[in-house]
């Protein structure tokens, strides 16, 4: 990679500063996931159950068991590399950005706005593959296998259209997150973690049709695309991943696992000057992966064809 300067006209007069600052403000997983750092390779996430057995009488002999069971979460490295002439911005950048003189390539001008920049689109990436990703050839998310994937590729998840829809519409989308919530075991949709994760474009019509339903007793604001659905039934989250899939889950936030080697990847992205190539470098490396727990609390919405 190096600076595309074909859309940038030769240096006449600007303000030093970034001319461009494109910032992605995702990160819509981690709102409600259960997030595991410092993940080199694969980690065993343990689970424990087992109900208590009441017995009358004194002097009970023991009874019960407590049943441990695990997923494995493995994590996928991953590396962002790129290089950059400074040469190419001589006659584009005056001497209040560039040094002065020819050679100044140790030099990475905007290199806070380029470093925000590409850390930005690299959530963005993430974020992606956390629910589209697929390692299969030829998928644009090839990673790691994401939440979709694995969630569908698991029978012991619960089907939440219930009604057999055929279309998310204004309409019925309030219905169609209620038949999730109602499909959901009791221990599940009364924990105060519950969550219904859907994409911005069903988030969007789902808030639509509160504010044209007009009920007074509830309010259509949400904190930065989560809502607290009426009725105490949990949130609506809006999730980046899932925008356009037509596909919306519920469950325990933390049945959603999400894993990586560090929890800021600005904690590894680095800058330097290569003397041999006089380019200056720019690369992070990282690790990323997803798995999903207790499948059988998780709600999943597929539309009937």
């Amino acid at each position: 990679m190096a600076y595309d300067v074909s859309n940038f006209s030769d240096f006449i007069s600007r303000e030093n500063k970034a001319l461009t600052k494109t910032l992605f403000t995702g990160g819509d997983t981690g709102k409600f996931a259960l997030y595991m750092a410092n993940v080199k390779g694969s980690t065993s996430v343990p689970h424990v159950s087992g109900a208590a057995t009441l017995q009358s009488g004194n002097c009970a002999t023991p009874s019960g068991d407590a049943v441990i069971n695990e997923v494995v979460l493995t994590v996928k490295p991953f590396t962002v590399f790129e290089s950059f002439c400074s040469d190419d911005l001589q006659t584009k950048l005056p001497n209040t950005v560039l040094a002065p003189g020819s050679n100044n390539g140790d030099d990475l001008p905007f290199e806070e706005e380029i470093v925000n920049t590409k850390v930005a689109s690299i959530a963005e990436t993430l974020e992606m593959t956390y629910w589209q990703g697929n390692t299969a050839s030829g998928s644009t998310y090839q990673l790691f296998d994401g939440f979709i994937k694995l969630i569908d590729a698991d029978s012991n998840v619960i089907d939440g259209n219930t009604s057999g829809a055929t279309a998310i519409t204004k309409d019925n989308v309030k219905g169609l997150v209620e038949d999730m919530r109602i499909a959901a075991p009791a221990k599940v949709k009364r924990s105060k973690d519950y969550v219904t994760l859907v994409g911005d474009d069903v988030f969007d019509m789902y808030i639509s049709k509160e504010k044209s339903d007009n009920l007074y007793h509830y309010k259509p604001e949400h904190d930065n695309g989560v809502y607290e659905i009426g009725g105490g039934h949990g949130k609506l989250i809006r999730v980046y991943g899932l925008d356009g899939t037509s596909r919306m889950f519920a469950s325990v936030g933390s049945n959603f696992i999400v894993g990586s080697d560090v929890i800021s990847e600005t904690e590894t992205i680095e800058a330097f000057y290569d003397k041999t190539l006089d380019k200056v470098m720019l690369r992070t490396k990282g690790k990323a992966g997803v798995q999903i727990s207790n499948a059988d609390e998780i709600v999943e919405f597929t539309l009937t064809v």
